[in-house]
């Protein structure tokens, strides 16, 4: 069954972003792709998204500065931040806006595939009004995320 909601996907390296689209295309989304912040904003604000996928490292405005914009104008809006900046300082700047997930840099296209799915999902139950809580942390390994 294919399912026409949009993703943003907002990532400056377009090998990166390639593989994102084919993933998220995979899974019957329509994608929309963001190079810079300003065009990201854009997107969310002109269009039925469900979800934005964004790179920290975007600029224009920067990621963070992004995520704080976003978290403005579209607060139920789940974001799933992607970051290669290892650094707890890098994570805390961003979860204090109530992210939907962070992940490490390179990840796993299946991992990123489970993220989505649960994303969209609890936007689901978000618009219902199920499943109501305040995001929580989770380790995954190496790998950390909220959920």
């Amino acid at each position: 069954m294919s399912d026409q909601r949009k993703i943003v996907i907002a990532v400056p390296e377009s090998s990166s972003r390639q593989q994102i689209v084919g993933s998220v295309s995979a899974q019957g989304y329509q994608a929309v792709t963001a190079e810079i912040g300003g065009d990201a904003l854009l997107a969310v604000v002109e269009q039925d998204v469900a979800l934005v996928i964004l790179d920290l490292s975007i600029a224009e405005p920067s990621g963070s500065k992004t995520v704080e914009i976003l978290r403005k104008i579209r607060p139920r809006l789940p974001l799933v931040v992607l970051s290669g900046d290892r650094s707890l300082e890098a994570g805390r700047q961003v979860l204090q806006y109530g992210v939907f997930y962070y992940l490490l840099t390179p990840c796993d296209p299946d991992e990123l595939d489970q993220v989505i799915r649960m994303a969209l999902v609890s936007e689901k139950q978000r618009a219902a009004g199920v499943g109501e809580r305040p995001g929580e942390w989770r380790p995954l390994g190496e790998r950390g995320g909220v959920a």
